[in-house]
């Protein structure tokens, strides 16, 4: 992911950093600016204070002099500190919305990248990488913004400091910048060392937080309790933070090496430097005054030029995982899609897959290949065959969540690759079998939008049609109760068939033109399966649909059944003319046929 790394420097991120920053809130930096120049005012205050204190003592000691000193010092100091707060104040909220703005960067860029990359281990730690620029206010962008500017307020001071430090001995000046530099280079090392391995971390971490959201997902509950599995996953997560706390351990004991040899270097030049002052005042008619100043100002100014390569070095480090952040954000992972084709206007519209290959990527397996298949308009296709036949990749491709390696997929005799994706998706309702219900409202779940803008007619038409309606009347708060616990203490946790009715009715509120069912009615109990069945024709009405099934009794509600095997369309034909034909269809179907009078005879056995 590190490709543009060499080409990108930290003039490029920080001119990034403020030009971004610049459009989301000017004033922030006015702010920022401001707080800085105060904070680099704030230490000599502390140090020409006693100087001036301790010289008048020692000298005339006239009383109105050293009120007038303190009462100075007073209002000074509360002043500057009292601006230092409300910058501050002022500041750090606009900082951290700022971070968010970044943050959503990536996010819309998780949403909005092509689907085939949610799938693809190396972009999943991209993302997990590209999130350490923006993991908080120590790290990343916005610790960069913080120490930018930081640095301006810094050099303030640090000329304030060489200016003093300067009338007393140049040699001292130079003797405390190599001191100082050799911090910073060893620092540097260690920062370097550890950017090296992020891409180890950031890959543990991503799986440790998979097995920490099984843990706390109360999805999982029932299969961890009956199954007992928690000592199992509990291992799982334990050892790969073990192995994420040994990368972190090696890192830390780097930092700690390079923290003896700043005590030691801190040591030997608070024993040069101080034996120094001593002699001046015993031998060089140095003032108790000026000791005081020139004592505070080097154990200032040390700290303070420490300070000022450690926030160099720490933007160089954190440079990198800018680059990172920039390299995911303005990575192309959207099919180049210029000159829109308009896609026909019609009420129902004819599919034909022409040749059609694919395989997932980073696999050499085909799932299709030179796949035809022509649907025509308002034809309700059935799709069936075991399980890995390329039923749901079919539903993939033709979506677009994939794009077909060879051939092309038309519409109306358009291909879809020349639509705009976005305008594409609004053509489908679609019931994916993995079924997914948000935290909100049941009717925020069925129309996707905010209350303000939800036809509740049309939701409510929904849910009876899809044969939820009794259900949800009942409730206290109808289609505005909460589904899930996680933002309403009084949400409900619907049951899988539920949940699927649910999400059969997001499908019709949607009114796409084109119908995909995937597995519709897998959850049903049988007298809910069959009502959908005999609703199914007047839930559709004239459009295209496509029906996924395991249970062949649904299949003869469609017009025209494919049967897949292997990636290929094996049969094809009606209900009726595939049993006529006693294939792989008829062969299914009657094993399905013969377990349920097995069964049936069984309960009037009982």
């Amino acid at each position: 992911m590190n490709e543009n790394n060499d080409r990108r420097g930290l003039i490029s991120n920080v001119k990034f950093l403020i030009r971004k920053t610049l459009k989301w809130d000017k004033k922030l930096l006015y702010y920022f600016g401001l707080f800085t120049i105060v904070t680099a005012l704030i230490p000599f205050i502390n140090i020409f204070a006693p100087k001036f204190l301790i010289d008048e003592l020692m000298g005339e000691n006239r009383a109105q002099r050293l009120i007038i000193i303190i009462l100075n010092y007073f209002i000074i100091s509360s002043v500057l500190n009292y601006l230092n707060s409300y910058l501050e104040g002022s500041y750090s909220p606009r900082l951290m919305d700022i971070t968010f703005k970044f943050t959503n960067l990536i996010n819309e860029k998780c949403m909005t990248m092509d689907f085939k990359y949610t799938e693809n281990p190396k972009i999943l730690n991209d993302i997990e990488t590209a999130g350490k620029a923006v993991a908080g206010a120590a790290f990343g962008i916005e610790s960069v913004i913080r120490k930018l500017f930081g640095l301006f307020g810094l050099g303030i001071a640090f000329l304030g400091y060489v200016t003093i430090v300067a009338t007393l001995s140049p040699w001292i000046i130079l003797y405390l910048i190599i001191n100082v530099w050799i911090v910073y280079y060893l620092t540097t090392k260690v920062k370097k060392y550890e950017y090296k391995r992020k891409d180890d971390v950031s890959e543990l971490n991503r799986k440790s937080k998979y097995i920490y959201d099984i843990m706390c997902n109360f999805t999982y509950g029932k299969d961890i309790r009956v199954f007992n599995l928690s000592q199992w996953i509990a291992n799982k997560f334990y050892k790969f933070k073990k192995d994420q706390v040994k990368i972190e351990k090696d890192i830390k004991y780097k930092y700690f090496k390079v923290a003896i040899v700043e005590v030691f270097l801190l040591l030997i030049r608070e024993g040069i430097v101080y034996a120094y002052l001593i002699y001046k005042v015993l031998y060089g008619n140095m003032s108790i005054g000026n000791f005081t100043m020139y004592f505070a100002t080097i154990a200032s100014f040390a700290g303070w030029m420490q300070k000022i390569l450690n926030d160099i070095a720490h933007i160089n480090a954190q440079n990198l995982y800018i680059n990172d952040f920039r390299d995911f954000i303005e990575k192309d992972l959207k099919k180049e899609e210029l000159d829109y084709l308009n896609i026909p206007k019609d009420d129902t519209y004819e599919i034909e897959f022409k040749n059609v290959s694919f395989k997932y990527p980073n696999s050499d397996r085909y799932i299709f290949k030179n796949l035809s298949l022509k649907i025509e308009k308002g034809q309700k296709l059935a799709m069936v065959g075991v399980n890995g036949a390329g039923k749901t990749t079919f539903v993939k491709l033709l979506t677009r969540l994939y794009e077909p390696l060879e051939g092309e997929i038309l519409i109306n005799g358009v291909n879809i690759a020349n639509f705009d994706r976005n305008e594409y998706y609004k053509l489908f309702s679609v019931v994916f079998q993995e079924i997914k219900m948000f935290a909100f409202s049941i009717a925020e779940n069925i129309a996707f939008k905010d209350k303000d803008c939800i036809d509740r007619k049309k939701v409510l038409n929904s849910i009876e049609m899809a044969g939820i309606g009794e259900k949800i009347n009942s409730l206290e708060r109808g289609i505005d109760t909460s589904l899930l616990k996680i933002f309403d203490s009084n949400g409900i946790e619907l049951s899988g068939g539920e949940n699927q009715k649910l999400a059969l009715a997001r499908g019709l509120y949607k009114d796409g033109h084109i119908v995909i069912l995937d597995e519709p009615t897998a959850a049903l109990d049988p007298i809910a399966e069959y009502n959908i069945y005999i609703n199914f024709n007047s839930m559709i009405g004239n459009k295209t649909a496509f029906f996924i099934s395991h249970r062949l009794a649904s299949t003869r509600f469609c017009d025209v059944i494919a049967f897949f095997e292997n990636g290929e369309i094996k049969e094809y034909g009606t209900h009726d003319e595939l049993l006529n034909k006693n294939g792989k269809y008829a062969e299914m179907f009657n094993v399905q046929a013969s377990y349920y009078k097995e069964e049936n005879l069984e309960e009037e056995g009982a």
